[in-house]
């Protein structure tokens, strides 16, 4: 929601950002881009630290002889590492922070009933190296209850906000939160409605059944800029992954139209994969 001029109304900051981190390189990208949109938001910051530890072990505390030894220590020291970083990142941002117990997934689709977005990076410090995206970034998507934005890019440069349209309840509401979110930032969002190809049709065949069918879909934010495209491509999230090198982050509905019984749609799934920049997933 915004109020007539464009800006964010102070019901939507009513529930705070909430912010996963757990100390990786990934976690502090999550950490400086939630930091800024929450200060632009004027909407408090919380960063959650779960860990896992008191599941397996009682020795929790410090090692006999070694100073600032031991996993709570540790768990505290990161949770105090995220806040600080935070903070400096936007002084005078309002910061809270929560350590809890249980496994991140689990955890942060919990409290993500009570936030008005949450924000990962793409993989923790448990990742592999050679995966573009960690199994709990995938977990959320599917599950918050509440948007999900999948950090890469800490300071995006760009001045757009691509969202995909498909005339699906999903895709609707990926517009609204892609129009508070360039209400906020100042970007302008560009609706992106793309088809696959069908063989045996000419390209102009092909581009004008685009057109029919592109869902006409209203973005209700004042001052906010907004640009159509229809398209017909070999390869549908390949397309938004293409239009997501010049975008400052890709907002998609978790599922579409052709997508039955996932929680996560095909489509989403390959641009969280192959995706340079940002995603934002609704549910």
């Amino acid at each position: 929601m915004t109020s007539g001029t464009g800006e964010p109304t102070r019901d939507v900051q009513r529930k705070p950002i909430i912010v996963g981190y757990d100390g990786s390189d990934d976690a502090r990208k999550a950490i400086l881009w939630a930091a800024r949109y929450a200060a632009v938001a004027d909407a408090p910051l919380v960063v959650v630290h779960a860990w896992i530890w008191p599941y397996f072990t009682e020795k929790l505390g410090p090692v006999a002889g070694i100073e600032d030894s031991g996993l709570r220590r540790e768990a505290r020291r990161i949770v105090a590492e995220g806040h600080d970083l935070a903070v400096g990142a936007e002084p005078g941002l309002q910061v809270r922070t929560h350590l809890i117990i249980g496994f991140p997934a689990g955890m942060l689709s919990r409290l993500s009933a009570g936030a008005s977005l949450l924000v990962v990076g793409t993989r923790g410090l448990g990742g592999f190296a050679g995966l573009l995206i960690g199994s709990v970034s995938f977990h959320l998507a599917a599950s918050a209850s509440c948007p999900v934005v999948v950090v890469r890019d800490a300071r995006p440069v760009h001045d757009v906000i691509v969202v995909g349209v498909d005339g699906s309840p999903e895709s609707e509401r990926a517009v609204g939160v892609a129009g508070e979110i360039a209400a906020t930032l100042r970007k302008s969002v560009h609706l992106l409605h793309v088809r696959q190809a069908q063989r045996g049709r000419g390209s102009r065949g092909r581009a004008q059944a685009a057109a029919d069918d592109a869902p006409d879909v209203p973005l209700e934010f004042p001052g906010v800029v907004v640009t159509r495209e229809s398209a017909v491509a070999s390869s549908v999230p390949g397309l938004i992954v293409q239009r997501a090198h010049a975008a400052a982050c890709v907002v998609l509905g978790a599922k579409g139209n052709n997508t039955l019984g996932a929680r996560l749609g095909s489509t989403v799934h390959a641009v969280l994969q192959h995706a340079e920049g940002n995603v934002v997933v609704v549910r």
